[in-house]
Formats: structure tokens, C-alpha cells, sequence
């Protein structure tokens, strides 16, 4: 089955950024419950910086739990450099997940786009 999803993989599917999403557009459907976070990053890279946008759910480990991920929202996938995103939505995608896409942002993006005023923003829109 996974060789079957690589084979996909095309010219095509590569430059149609079909398989990400961007910060932006993320946190639109976060803010709606729509979507939800799956931080691939080890536990040590967590605790010194962490978004309360989802889980965390270290690369290696990602076998073991695949029933702690939901299939009723959208799972963006992030790590620090987008090399883990990509190995974690691959094997998520080839298990059956249809509603996975790679997160268009590093951790450092994210920091940098939470700040006071989009949590004021967040926060009025779910009033």
C-alpha cells in the first residue's frame, strides 16, 4: 500500500501543493475545531517549545498510536524542518488516513505568528 500512495507521487501531485496547507488556512479551521496539529518532533524538542494546537506524537512512535490521531479533522503535520512531516504524512496517508496534509510552516513560523494580537483575534471569533 505504500508503495502504491509513493507511486502517486508525481510531477502532478508535487507541484499542486495538494498534500499542504498554510499557517493561515490552518488556523482558520483550528479555530472552527476543524483541525488539529500532529507535532512529529521528539518530546525533548517539545518541552522547549510547544503549541497547544494538537499532539505530539514523536516520528518513531507514530505506529503505536495511530488511534490517538482523530479522522474527523483535518491533521496538519509539523516538525521543525518538514522532513519528519513528510515521512509522517506519507505512512498516515498509506495507513488509511484521507484528511492529512504537511503543515507550510517550521516551528520557528508558527512562534512567530502567535502573538497577541491573532490570540485577541482567536478568541473574539469563538465568541
Amino acid at each position: 500500500m505504500l508503495g502504491e500512495k509513493i507511486a502517486k507521487m508525481d510531477m502532478e501531485f508535487l507541484t499542486s501543493s495538494s498534500h499542504k496547507i498554510s499557517l493561515d488556512r490552518f488556523l482558520e479551521l483550528w479555530n472552527k475545531g476543524e483541525a488539529v496539529i500532529l507535532d512529529v518532533r521528539l518530546k525533548e524538542e517539545v518541552e522547549l517549545s510547544s503549541f497547544n494546537l494538537g499532539i505530539n506524537i514523536p516520528l518513531h512512535q507514530l505506529p503505536q498510536n495511530l488511534d490517538k490521531i482523530p479522522r474527523n479533522k483535518l491533521v496538519a503535520v509539523v516538525c521543525h524542518g518538514k522532513v519528519r512531516a513528510s515521512i509522517a504524512y506519507t505512512y498516515l496517508i498509506s495507513e488509511g488516513f484521507d484528511n492529512v496534509k504537511i503543515l507550510d510552516a517550521n516551528t520557528a513560523d508558527i512562534a512567530n505568528k502567535i502573538n497577541p494580537g491573532l490570540v485577541k483575534k482567536l478568541k473574539e471569533s469563538n465568541q
